[in-house]
């Protein structure tokens, strides 16, 4: 063939030319080439030797190990040298170079961000034909987020057309190379193939088959993590159709490597998930056992397809080189191998995650789906799960298959986990459809609502499967699920109950199904505040892990997952150490939903005990996963926002806690989430609106969350009682004192079990002993005091801080400013604080602080003290979360130079006070709107000036409280 150099003055020509030949199938393009005519005739020969080698354009190795090809003309490489730019990037390195195109290390140019990346780019040689590959990768890999898939970053072309895919580097290597080198053993071996077959599952969830699995398609990290490059020759499922053929893959279009291709891909049929289960089971057989099942001849495509269909795998305990490893593979490892290499797609695993899940079950010691249902084989797979057990009760055991008991052991022993699961299935359906147009009265079967249809499958568990107990035990755990999430916390429980009761009959009082039947039941007893007995599940469930040295299973890690929510608002720091060990065991593994929960329960109770840097990183972390893997569920970020939302408040960055929680209440909202997620969310919010003295706002956004606590039938625990206790406070602190404190009241007949919440009972009667002190109801409001702190001596709930506050509130109340401020100072002592706040503590603090000098007598004190709040307030970047503090530092302020006689300083201050007020409180209600307007009139009369309109708009206040004295009621 000659060489390409003399026809590169006429590339451009030839090129478009190329692009028309390639539309066409193969056996057309003889006649196209006889049929050119005129200029185009001249570049026949050309043509005719590139479409003679592009039957080898698509290598086994995409981008890596590219077929020879002939020189190329000199402008198609222009650029691609280190430094050369290609759209927005810098080329810094050319990591390899195909015949298809080349990939390189390359930046942003534009300064846009820092991390390198490969890009891959075409060989202008090849037309159209290479853009075409590009742009169907690009297309999949923008649908694939997941751990273990190479990321896609960018995409497009420049400004000469050149496509390219910006990817993410991986600095790694080959699987079957990392493994060799470092000699893994096979659990480890097996541990990182579940790791890929994790990531094409996720593929295969979005429609997606890779068809080129094969060792240099899967690096792995330094760290152990694998990444799945190269969907370049993926196709998208269509629903129910053959994949479609593009020019490219019409044109010789059976882009693969032949060691790992399936038959039916071979054969050229279409392809689905099956063909990608086969070539995973080649690169398994290639790890486990040292060789591949079968090498097949390259000859022709027509040898290839006789040879795959004639020739049967060998099993990989017969390939493998040692008589050791040929032990460990011979059994289970061979039948699920070959059941994953079988030549009919039918026959193969359904799903990779079924072909992951028997190599799970081979790693626990469990049955595997590939080997014969006997009930030999089951029974030695319990000895060897239970070696201990068993040899302890050999005796037992021979009595048993003596005997008519027998049966028993088949129950136990033998019962078939897929049976279980169509038991379940079948089940599931009957409920799920028993409000269909089929039934005896349709209209009342459409109206019956979720929850009743959860009832009665509940109901009819029981009776309908009791010869199919690993079924109902299966089922109890998935309907308390179901009964979770629709907030049926009663049901919940009580399914909870049984399949705890159920995992000890069946399986053994201290095994993995009961110790995790233990902490989802634990979890149970915790929403409904059943504190002492949901510690007692969580400790023996872990004393039993503990005798048997188990440090790293799922049971443990359920265990300390439910004692760190147990303990977030009573024991934080004991809950803090449980989420630290519960995230260290989900780290073992690759990123799944499990190591969000843990991170988002190490943040919460991290920020409790006031770590809030470390509750800060935990929770973005946790934010990170879950935006990086959407299957992890949306109610992941929910969540962690509202958690995130209230660290960042703690750490003063307000704007950003303002945005965490609108940004959860927009998951919220986006994902449909259950209305009591996100009325919760809306409370909590408010809760932070009100905390930063933005009384108004905060009103607005609890009205939804306060109307759905009074109303519906949903059970949330103190969930809903908090949702009518915030719109409660909220009032008081407004100046809309009685209707705040009905619904204080309420909130307490809605939480039957608030005795058993000291977190929730405390602050509550707390705001309820502020509303009575603010009408006068003195003695009520110090007996509110007494029992908060009877609820918190007797829980031994560390809430001081609550009671202390409303009880300085009633001493000023009640004219004993000094007695307030000397406990309030001795409070400080305590904390080994100074008896004044320093100007580097919190505005909150100083405002208050001001505000007990001034009721004390000591003026100069309140005003020295009010200054430097409201230098704070001016300083800083959170004035607008500072508004209520900056009105009373204002009136105290204001008060303290009238109490120093320089009412003419005094007048300005003092009007600014009333304006605050009137903007921060309810101006027809608000008793500390009534007290700032007494002050301002003792200015004017100081000064001589008339106060009838200030008096008379105090006078209209108090009057709706029917309160005649003026009382300090900030």
């Amino acid at each position: 063939m000659k060489k390409l150099d003399k026809f590169s003055s006429n590339w451009a020509a030839i090129s478009g030319l190329l692009d028309e030949a390639l539309s066409l199938p193969p056996a057309r393009r003889e006649a196209w080439l006889a049929g050119l005519s005129g200029a185009d005739a001249d570049h026949r020969e050309a043509l005719h030797a590139l479409l003679a080698g592009q039957s080898k354009i698509e290598s086994g190795d995409f981008l890596a190990k590219p077929p020879a090809l002939h020189a190329m003309p000199a402008d198609a490489g222009e650029g691609l040298a280190p430094g050369g730019s290609v759209g927005p990037y810098r080329l810094v390195e050319r990591l390899a170079l195909g015949g298809m195109g080349a990939v390189w290390i390359a930046e942003r140019a534009d300064g846009l961000m820092k991390r390198q990346v490969a890009l891959k780019l075409p060989r202008a040689v090849w037309g159209d034909a290479f853009a075409e590959r590009l742009a169907r990768e690009r297309e999949i890999l923008a649908s694939l987020e997941h751990t273990h898939i190479a990321r896609l970053y960018d995409a497009g072309a420049d400004a000469q057309g050149r496509p390219y895919l910006a990817m993410e580097l991986i600095d790694g290597e080959p699987i079957d190379a990392w493994c060799r080198e470092r000699a893994l053993p096979l659990r480890e071996r097996i541990a990182l193939l579940l790791q890929v077959m994790a990531a094409v599952a996720h593929a295969h969830a979005k429609l997606v088959v890779h068809r080129d699995l094969k060792p240099s398609n899967i690096l792995v990290t330094n760290d152990g993590q694998v990444k799945l490059l190269d969907f370049g020759i993926a196709k998208l499922l269509q629903a129910g159709e053959a994949t479609q053929e593009t020019g490219l893959t019409a044109a010789h279009g059976r882009a693969l490597t032949p060691d790992y291709a399936s038959p039916e891909q071979i054969a050229g049929e279409p392809l689905g998930t099956a063909s990608d289960i086969y070539s995973a089971a080649v690169v398994a057989f290639e790890l486990l056992a040292g060789g591949r099942p079968y090498r097949l001849k390259r000859a022709s495509a027509a040898q290839l397809e006789e040879a795959i269909a004639s020739v049967e795998p060998a099993l990989a305990s017969q390939v493998a080189d040692t008589p050791t490893l040929a032990r460990q593979l011979k059994g289970d490892l061979d039948a699920i191998l070959h059941k994953a290499l079988k030549k009919q797609p039918a026959q193969r695993y359904a799903t990779m995650d079924a072909f992951a899940q028997d190599l799970r079950r081979h790693l626990a010691g469990e049955p595997v789906e590939a080997r014969p249902d006997r009930l030999s084989y089951r029974f030695a797979k319990f000895v060897g799960r239970y070696r201990l057990q068993v040899a302890a009760g050999s005796l037992v055991a021979v009595a048993l298959v003596a005997g008519a008991s027998v049966s028993v052991w088949q129950a136990r022993l033998a019962r078939n986990e897929a049976d279980a699961a169509r038991a379940v299935q079948q089940f599931l359906e009957s409920v799920f459809t028993a409000n269909s147009a089929d039934q005896a009265d349709p209209a009342k079967a459409r109206n019956t609502t979720a929850s009743e249809l959860l009832n009665r499958g509940a109901q009819r568990i029981d009776t309908e499967l009791h010869d199919a107990p690993f079924a109902r035990l299966r089922l109890l755990k998935i309907l308390a699920s179901m009964s979770e999430d629709m907030q049926l916390e009663e049901q919940q429980l009580a399914l909870c109950r049984k399949r705890l009761a159920l995992a000890r009959e069946l399986t053994g009082p201290e095994s993995d199904d009961t110790v995790l039947a233990m902490a989802d039941t634990a979890a149970a007893l915790t929403q409904q505040e059943h504190r002492e007995e949901a510690q007692l599940l969580l400790k023996d469930g872990a004393a039993i892990l503990d005798a048997r040295h188990d440090d790293s299973s799922q049971a443990r890690f359920r265990i300390e997952l439910r004692q760190a929510a147990l303990d977030a608002r009573l024991d934080p720091a004991h809950g803090e150490a449980a989420a630290a060990r519960a995230v260290a065991i989900a780290r073992r593994g690759p990123p799944t939903a499990d190591l969000g929960l843990a991170l988002q329960w190490l943040g919460q109770n991290a920020s409790y005990v006031g770590h809030n840097e470390q509750a800060r990183d935990a929770l973005t972390e946790a934010i990170t996963l879950g935006e990086a893997h959407p299957e992890f569920g949306a109610s992941q970020l929910f969540t962690a926002y509202i958690t995130l939302g209230n660290v960042q408040r703690a750490l003063g960055a307000y704007d950003q806690a303002r945005a965490s929680f609108l940004h959860s209440l927009e998951i919220g909202h986006r994902t449909a989430a259950a209305p009591g997620q996100v009325h919760f969310t809306e409370a909590t919010f408010a809760n932070f609106l009100y905390d930063t003295g933005r009384f108004h706002e905060s009103l607005a956004v609890v009205e939804p969350a306060y109307r759905f606590g009074l109303a519906g039938e949903l059970q949330m625990g103190l969930a809903k009682p908090m949702m009518v206790a915030a719109h409660g406070r909220i009032l008081i602190a407004l100046g809309r004192t009685e209707e705040g404190l009905a619904d204080v009241d309420q909130a307490f007949k809605l939480g039957d079990r608030m005795k058993d919440a000291p977190d929730f009972a405390v602050p509550l009667l707390s705001f309820r002993a502020r509303g009575l002190t603010d009408l006068g109801r003195f003695d009520e409001a110090q007996a509110a005091i007494q029992q908060a702190q009877d609820i918190a001596t007797k829980a031994n709930y560390q809430a001081g801080s609550f009671i202390r506050a409303a009880h300085r509130r009633l001493l000023v109340a009640q004219g004993q400013g000094r007695q307030a401020l000397a406990e309030y100072q001795q409070a400080r002592a305590d904390k080994k604080l100074p008896k004044d706040p320093a100007p580097s503590e919190t505005v909150a603090a100083q405002a208050e602080s001001a505000w007990l000098q001034m009721a004390a007598g000591n003026a100069a004190d309140a005003e020295r003290l009010a200054r430097q709040a409201l230098e704070k307030i001016a300083q800083g970047q959170s004035a607008d979360y500072q508004r209520d503090h900056e009105a009373l530092a204002t009136l105290v302020l204001g008060q303290a130079l009238l109490a120093q006689h320089r009412a003419a300083e005094a007048r300005p201050v003092l009007e600014q006070a009333v304006k605050l007020h009137r903007a921060e409180y309810d101006a027809a209600r608000s008793l500390a709107l009534a007290d700032a307007l007494r002050s301002f009139a003792d200015c004017q009369r100081a000064l001589g000036e008339s106060a009838h309109e200030a008096l008379a708009e105090e006078k209209r206040i108090r009057a709706t409280h029917g309160q005649a004295a003026v009382a300090l009621t900030h």
